[in-house]
């Protein structure tokens, strides 16, 4: 049984004093059976489909704020990847909902939403219930009159430094994906910047006797921007970077002010609301649909880059050594150059 088909039927029924924080999990929610209760998701591409469904939608990095002390009966939710999400959506429920209020969370055993039904009901004071449906289980917490300590979230909704890039913070925050450290396909990627980024030319305008250097380059799926700060340093290039994801999209405005990038950041799933070309295009896309692989994120991924690409620009992709990238853009892009696999990552020119 799906997340939407378990999560529905209380949304229903609590109407407008009900709520959906909808994540990755609820790409395949059935939003237009949504009656009332309103949607605060994450993702632009689901707070997309949720308003187009007539849905009453906040997108934002899950910020309880618009709702008041004790104003809903019910918060629902697919268990979200990471604890510290979790731990957050329970601290805010233990707020916002009413005495007796339910927090109703969805998700596998593999996923440890046994062990959240302990943890969460102490934080909530009341009881809890578990049911199985299949392969999934439904856990329902109520507020009890006293609820308990707040959980630790990692100060969910503050931006921190994680690293240093000459003598300047890099910041990120809970909620993005491997937001303590430098993803390993990323910093293989960004090792090559400078040599790449140094090599690149392109014909101004369609003349045919001048060239010139790339002077637009496009992050596509940014995360909180390491790629943009480490290609700030190789040359004067105005930055536009995109993610899916609203903490993503925080962390990198933070660190473009923090750098002082002469750039922009646009909320878009794979740069969909983006028009215009680039000269330069970084990506090391995902492959994770929630808790799955899902290969067709690579083929979006691609087919973005290229509609979004100068006719003579280059995009640099980092991807996984198991996905077959190369025979996956030559069918799209003029030139495929694999210009270095260790084995774990590729590194890959399209042109």
């Amino acid at each position: 049984m799906t997340a939407g088909a378990l999560l529905l039927p209380p949304l229903v029924e609590a109407g407008s004093r009900g709520l959906l924080v909808a994540d990755e999990n609820c790409v395949d929610f059935p939003f237009a059976q949504l009656t009332g209760a309103a949607v605060l998701s994450n993702r632009r591409d689901i707070a997309d489909v949720a308003q187009h469904a007539g849905c009453k939608v906040l997108f934002s990095d899950f910020d309880f704020a618009p709702w008041s002390t004790g104003e809903l009966d019910l918060i629902a939710a697919p268990l979200a990847k990471e604890k510290a999400v979790v731990h957050h959506i329970a601290n805010s429920a233990a707020v916002l909902l009413s005495p007796g209020g339910r927090l109703v969370l969805t998700g596998g055993k593999q996923e440890g939403i046994k062990t959240f039904a302990k943890t969460l009901s102490a934080r909530l004071g009341g009881e809890a219930s578990l049911e199985k449906h299949g392969t999934r289980y439904r856990l329902t917490l109520y507020r009890g009159p006293q609820p308990g300590e707040p959980l630790d979230d990692r100060n969910y909704q503050t931006l921190r430094p994680v690293l240093e890039l000459d003598g300047l913070p890099v910041l990120s925050k809970p909620g993005l994906f491997g937001w303590d450290r430098i993803d390993a396909g990323s910093a293989l990627l960004a090792s090559h910047l400078p040599a790449f980024l140094a090599a690149q030319t392109l014909d101004d305008k369609g003349a045919t006797d001048t060239s010139a250097s790339p002077h637009t380059l496009l992050d596509l799926g940014c995360g909180y921007g390491y790629l943009s700060l480490v290609a700030a340093r190789c040359g004067h290039l105005h930055i536009t970077a995109t993610d899916n994801c609203a903490a993503a999209l925080l962390a990198c405005e933070g660190n473009f002010r923090a750098h002082g990038i002469n750039g922009e950041t646009v909320a878009a799933d794979a740069g969909h609301t983006l028009s215009g070309s680039f000269d330069i295009l970084l990506c090391n896309p995902p492959f994770h649909q929630g808790f799955q692989n899902d290969r067709r994120l690579t083929d979006k991924f691609l087919a973005a880059a290229r509609r979004l690409l100068h006719p003579r620009g280059c995009a640099l992709f980092v991807v996984n050594s198991f996905v077959p990238l190369e025979n996956l853009a030559a069918g799209i892009f003029r030139t495929v150059r694999v210009i270095e696999n260790d084995r774990r990552f590729k590194v890959i020119a399209l042109g």
